[in-house]
Protein backbone atom coordinates (compact mmCIF):
# COMPACT_ATOMS: atom_id res chain seq x y z
CA UNK A 1 0.00 0.00 0.00
CA UNK A 2 1.83 3.17 -1.15
CA UNK A 3 2.22 5.89 1.46
CA UNK A 4 1.25 9.55 1.04
CA UNK A 5 0.66 12.49 3.32
CA UNK A 6 -1.20 15.79 3.39
CA UNK A 7 0.79 18.99 3.76
CA UNK A 8 -1.70 19.84 6.52
CA UNK A 9 0.82 18.01 8.71
CA UNK A 10 3.74 20.34 8.00
CA UNK A 11 2.40 23.91 8.18
CA UNK A 12 4.73 26.63 6.96
CA UNK A 13 7.29 24.27 5.48
CA UNK A 14 8.70 24.88 2.02
CA UNK A 15 8.23 22.62 -0.97
CA UNK A 16 11.87 21.53 -0.68
CA UNK A 17 11.32 20.52 2.94
CA UNK A 18 8.18 18.58 2.01
CA UNK A 19 10.01 16.72 -0.76
CA UNK A 20 12.88 15.90 1.62
CA UNK A 21 10.40 14.55 4.18
CA UNK A 22 8.67 12.42 1.57
CA UNK A 23 11.95 10.88 0.46
CA UNK A 24 13.19 10.24 4.00
CA UNK A 25 9.90 8.68 5.13
CA UNK A 26 9.32 6.49 2.10
CA UNK A 27 6.21 8.40 1.02
CA UNK A 28 5.60 8.63 -2.71
CA UNK A 29 2.45 10.77 -2.81
CA UNK A 30 1.23 14.15 -1.58
CA UNK A 31 -2.06 15.85 -0.87
CA UNK A 32 -1.31 19.52 -1.51
CA UNK A 33 -3.24 21.78 0.85
CA UNK A 34 -4.31 25.05 -0.77
CA UNK A 35 -4.19 27.80 1.85
CA UNK A 36 -2.84 31.31 2.19
CA UNK A 37 0.63 31.27 3.72
CA UNK A 38 1.54 27.88 2.22
CA UNK A 39 3.50 27.14 -0.96
CA UNK A 40 0.21 26.20 -2.67
CA UNK A 41 -2.49 28.83 -2.30
CA UNK A 42 -5.75 29.64 -4.09
CA UNK A 43 -4.62 32.60 -6.22
CA UNK A 44 -1.04 31.56 -6.94
CA UNK A 45 0.31 32.84 -10.28
CA UNK A 46 0.72 30.55 -13.27
CA UNK A 47 4.52 30.58 -13.08
CA UNK A 48 4.46 29.39 -9.47
CA UNK A 49 1.98 26.65 -10.33
CA UNK A 50 4.24 25.36 -13.07
CA UNK A 51 7.30 25.47 -10.82
CA UNK A 52 5.58 23.44 -8.09
CA UNK A 53 4.27 20.89 -10.59
CA UNK A 54 7.74 20.46 -12.10
CA UNK A 55 9.50 20.16 -8.74
CA UNK A 56 7.08 17.51 -7.49
CA UNK A 57 7.31 15.51 -10.72
CA UNK A 58 11.11 15.80 -10.82
CA UNK A 59 11.19 14.45 -7.25
CA UNK A 60 9.33 11.34 -8.38
CA UNK A 61 6.27 12.11 -6.29
CA UNK A 62 2.60 11.79 -7.23
CA UNK A 63 0.00 14.38 -6.32
CA UNK A 64 -3.10 12.61 -5.06
CA UNK A 65 -5.25 15.73 -4.83
CA UNK A 66 -5.39 19.44 -4.32
CA UNK A 67 -6.94 19.79 -0.85
CA UNK A 68 -9.30 22.73 -1.31
CA UNK A 69 -11.70 24.19 1.22
CA UNK A 70 -14.66 24.57 -1.14
CA UNK A 71 -17.91 23.68 0.68
CA UNK A 72 -20.34 22.44 -1.92
CA UNK A 73 -23.38 22.16 0.36
CA UNK A 74 -23.04 25.61 1.93
CA UNK A 75 -26.03 27.96 1.64
CA UNK A 76 -26.16 29.75 -1.72
CA UNK A 77 -24.49 33.08 -2.36
CA UNK A 78 -27.44 35.45 -2.29
CA UNK A 79 -29.45 32.98 -4.33
CA UNK A 80 -27.09 33.01 -7.30
CA UNK A 81 -24.62 30.38 -6.05
CA UNK A 82 -22.09 31.99 -8.39
CA UNK A 83 -19.49 32.51 -5.68
CA UNK A 84 -19.17 28.85 -4.72
CA UNK A 85 -19.38 27.75 -8.35
CA UNK A 86 -16.55 30.12 -9.21
CA UNK A 87 -14.51 28.96 -6.23
CA UNK A 88 -14.96 25.35 -7.29
CA UNK A 89 -13.99 26.12 -10.88
CA UNK A 90 -10.85 27.93 -9.70
CA UNK A 91 -9.92 24.95 -7.53
CA UNK A 92 -10.28 22.64 -10.53
CA UNK A 93 -7.97 24.90 -12.55
CA UNK A 94 -5.40 25.03 -9.75
CA UNK A 95 -5.45 21.24 -9.42
CA UNK A 96 -4.97 20.76 -13.16
CA UNK A 97 -2.12 23.28 -13.28
CA UNK A 98 -0.36 21.47 -10.42
CA UNK A 99 -0.72 18.08 -12.08
CA UNK A 100 -3.26 16.89 -9.52
CA UNK A 101 -5.86 14.46 -10.89
CA UNK A 102 -8.31 15.28 -8.09
CA UNK A 103 -9.56 18.20 -6.02
CA UNK A 104 -10.86 17.62 -2.49
CA UNK A 105 -14.07 19.40 -1.50
CA UNK A 106 -16.02 19.42 1.75
CA UNK A 107 -19.80 19.10 2.17
CA UNK A 108 -19.83 22.06 4.59
CA UNK A 109 -23.58 22.51 4.93
CA UNK A 110 -23.20 24.29 8.27
CA UNK A 111 -25.64 21.85 9.87
CA UNK A 112 -25.21 19.08 12.43
CA UNK A 113 -25.13 15.59 10.89
CA UNK A 114 -28.51 13.92 10.37
CA UNK A 115 -27.86 11.14 12.87
CA UNK A 116 -31.44 10.38 13.87
CA UNK A 117 -34.28 8.77 11.97
CA UNK A 118 -35.01 10.54 8.72
CA UNK A 119 -33.34 13.51 7.08
CA UNK A 120 -34.49 17.00 8.15
CA UNK A 121 -35.72 19.31 5.40
CA UNK A 122 -32.77 21.69 5.75
CA UNK A 123 -30.31 18.81 5.35
CA UNK A 124 -32.21 17.45 2.34
CA UNK A 125 -31.94 20.91 0.78
CA UNK A 126 -28.20 20.91 1.50
CA UNK A 127 -27.86 17.51 -0.18
CA UNK A 128 -29.57 18.94 -3.26
CA UNK A 129 -27.32 22.03 -3.28
CA UNK A 130 -24.20 19.90 -3.09
CA UNK A 131 -25.26 17.61 -5.90
CA UNK A 132 -26.35 20.54 -8.05
CA UNK A 133 -22.98 22.27 -7.68
CA UNK A 134 -21.05 19.09 -8.37
CA UNK A 135 -23.12 18.49 -11.49
CA UNK A 136 -22.53 22.04 -12.71
CA UNK A 137 -18.78 21.69 -12.16
CA UNK A 138 -18.56 18.28 -13.80
CA UNK A 139 -18.08 19.45 -17.38
CA UNK A 140 -15.24 21.83 -16.56
CA UNK A 141 -13.60 19.24 -14.31
CA UNK A 142 -13.79 16.63 -17.06
CA UNK A 143 -12.30 19.05 -19.59
CA UNK A 144 -9.36 19.72 -17.23
CA UNK A 145 -8.84 16.03 -16.43
CA UNK A 146 -9.74 16.46 -12.77
CA UNK A 147 -12.14 14.51 -10.55
CA UNK A 148 -14.08 16.08 -7.67
CA UNK A 149 -13.56 14.21 -4.39
CA UNK A 150 -16.15 14.73 -1.67
CA UNK A 151 -14.75 13.97 1.79
CA UNK A 152 -16.52 12.31 4.72
CA UNK A 153 -16.43 15.44 6.87
CA UNK A 154 -18.34 18.07 8.88
CA UNK A 155 -22.09 18.00 8.08
CA UNK A 156 -21.76 14.72 6.15
CA UNK A 157 -19.30 12.61 8.16
CA UNK A 158 -20.57 9.11 7.30
CA UNK A 159 -20.91 7.01 4.20
CA UNK A 160 -24.66 7.21 4.72
CA UNK A 161 -24.49 11.01 4.44
CA UNK A 162 -22.35 11.15 1.30
CA UNK A 163 -24.46 8.44 -0.32
CA UNK A 164 -27.45 10.81 -0.28
CA UNK A 165 -25.48 13.36 -2.32
CA UNK A 166 -23.96 10.80 -4.66
CA UNK A 167 -27.43 9.46 -5.46
CA UNK A 168 -28.28 12.90 -6.89
CA UNK A 169 -25.07 13.33 -8.89
CA UNK A 170 -25.15 12.55 -12.62
CA UNK A 171 -23.84 9.07 -13.36
CA UNK A 172 -21.16 10.34 -15.76
CA UNK A 173 -19.92 13.16 -13.50
CA UNK A 174 -16.28 12.78 -12.36
CA UNK A 175 -17.26 12.73 -8.69
CA UNK A 176 -15.77 10.34 -6.15
CA UNK A 177 -15.07 10.18 -2.43
CA UNK A 178 -12.21 10.53 0.04
CA UNK A 179 -12.89 8.26 2.99
CA UNK A 180 -11.53 10.12 6.02
CA UNK A 181 -11.40 7.10 8.31
CA UNK A 182 -11.95 9.09 11.50
CA UNK A 183 -15.30 10.74 10.89
CA UNK A 184 -17.65 7.84 10.05
CA UNK A 185 -16.11 5.83 12.89
CA UNK A 186 -16.56 8.56 15.50
CA UNK A 187 -20.21 8.90 14.45
CA UNK A 188 -20.77 5.16 15.02
CA UNK A 189 -20.85 3.97 11.43
CA UNK A 190 -18.91 0.72 11.22
CA UNK A 191 -16.07 0.51 8.67
CA UNK A 192 -17.91 -2.34 6.98
CA UNK A 193 -21.01 -0.19 6.56
CA UNK A 194 -19.01 2.76 5.21
CA UNK A 195 -17.26 0.46 2.75
CA UNK A 196 -20.58 -1.01 1.63
CA UNK A 197 -22.14 2.41 1.02
CA UNK A 198 -19.17 4.01 -0.75
CA UNK A 199 -17.35 1.06 -2.31
CA UNK A 200 -17.83 2.08 -5.92
CA UNK A 201 -16.86 5.69 -5.28
CA UNK A 202 -13.81 5.61 -2.98
CA UNK A 203 -10.73 7.19 -4.55
CA UNK A 204 -8.50 6.73 -1.50
CA UNK A 205 -8.53 7.04 2.28
CA UNK A 206 -7.07 9.50 4.76
CA UNK A 207 -5.60 7.72 7.75
CA UNK A 208 -5.44 9.02 11.32
CA UNK A 209 -6.02 7.66 14.80
CA UNK A 210 -7.48 8.78 18.10
CA UNK A 211 -9.34 7.95 21.30
CA UNK A 212 -13.01 8.73 21.80
CA UNK A 213 -13.79 11.26 24.52
CA UNK A 214 -16.57 9.74 26.68
CA UNK A 215 -20.02 11.18 26.24
CA UNK A 216 -19.89 12.32 22.64
CA UNK A 217 -18.34 12.11 19.20
CA UNK A 218 -15.17 14.08 19.87
CA UNK A 219 -11.75 12.47 19.66
CA UNK A 220 -8.30 13.07 21.09
CA UNK A 221 -5.83 12.52 18.25
CA UNK A 222 -2.98 10.05 18.74
CA UNK A 223 -0.14 8.63 16.71
CA UNK A 224 -1.34 5.91 14.33
CA UNK A 225 -1.56 2.67 16.27
CA UNK A 226 -1.95 4.36 19.66
CA UNK A 227 -5.67 5.03 19.32
CA UNK A 228 -8.90 3.11 18.92
CA UNK A 229 -9.50 3.14 15.16
CA UNK A 230 -9.32 -0.37 13.66
CA UNK A 231 -6.77 0.72 11.06
CA UNK A 232 -5.73 -2.75 9.92
CA UNK A 233 -9.37 -3.73 9.43
CA UNK A 234 -9.97 -0.56 7.47
CA UNK A 235 -6.85 -1.22 5.39
CA UNK A 236 -8.22 -4.65 4.49
CA UNK A 237 -11.58 -3.19 3.48
CA UNK A 238 -9.88 -0.59 1.28
CA UNK A 239 -7.74 -3.25 -0.38
CA UNK A 240 -10.93 -5.16 -1.15
CA UNK A 241 -12.57 -2.06 -2.64
CA UNK A 242 -9.55 -1.46 -4.87
CA UNK A 243 -9.48 -5.08 -6.00
CA UNK A 244 -13.18 -4.97 -6.87
CA UNK A 245 -12.53 -1.85 -8.97
CA UNK A 246 -9.64 -3.57 -10.73
CA UNK A 247 -7.35 -0.91 -9.30
CA UNK A 248 -3.82 -1.09 -7.99
CA UNK A 249 -2.93 -1.18 -4.31
CA UNK A 250 -4.76 1.85 -2.83
CA UNK A 251 -3.01 4.87 -1.40
CA UNK A 252 -2.77 5.28 2.36
CA UNK A 253 -2.59 9.03 2.94
CA UNK A 254 -1.82 10.32 6.42
CA UNK A 255 -3.78 13.45 7.27
CA UNK A 256 -1.82 14.61 10.30
CA UNK A 257 -3.64 17.64 11.71
CA UNK A 258 -0.62 19.53 13.04
CA UNK A 259 -1.87 22.76 11.46
CA UNK A 260 -4.85 22.69 13.84
CA UNK A 261 -3.09 20.85 16.70
CA UNK A 262 0.51 22.11 16.93
CA UNK A 263 1.02 20.06 20.09
CA UNK A 264 1.07 16.87 18.00
CA UNK A 265 4.42 15.17 17.32
CA UNK A 266 6.20 15.98 14.04
CA UNK A 267 4.82 14.52 10.83
CA UNK A 268 7.90 12.33 10.35
CA UNK A 269 7.11 10.51 13.60
CA UNK A 270 3.48 10.01 12.58
CA UNK A 271 4.50 8.66 9.16
CA UNK A 272 6.83 6.15 10.79
CA UNK A 273 4.02 5.06 13.11
CA UNK A 274 1.60 4.59 10.21
CA UNK A 275 4.13 2.52 8.28
CA UNK A 276 4.54 0.29 11.33
CA UNK A 277 0.78 -0.19 11.62
CA UNK A 278 0.15 -0.96 7.96
CA UNK A 279 3.19 -3.19 7.52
Amino acid sequence: MPLAFSTLGCPGESLDQVIELAHSSGATGLELRAADGEFVYPRMPAAERGAVAKAVADAGLAVLALASYVRVCAPGDGGSEGGIDAELGAAVDLAADLGAPNVRVFPGAGLPPALGNGVPADMAAADERGARRLNRAAGHARDRGVALLLETHDSHPRGEDLARILARVDADAPVRVIWDLMHPWRHDETPERTAELLAGAVAYAQYKDGVRIPGGNNVTLTLPGDGELPLRRMQSLLAGIAAAQGAADPWASLEWERTWHPELPPLAEALAALRAVLG
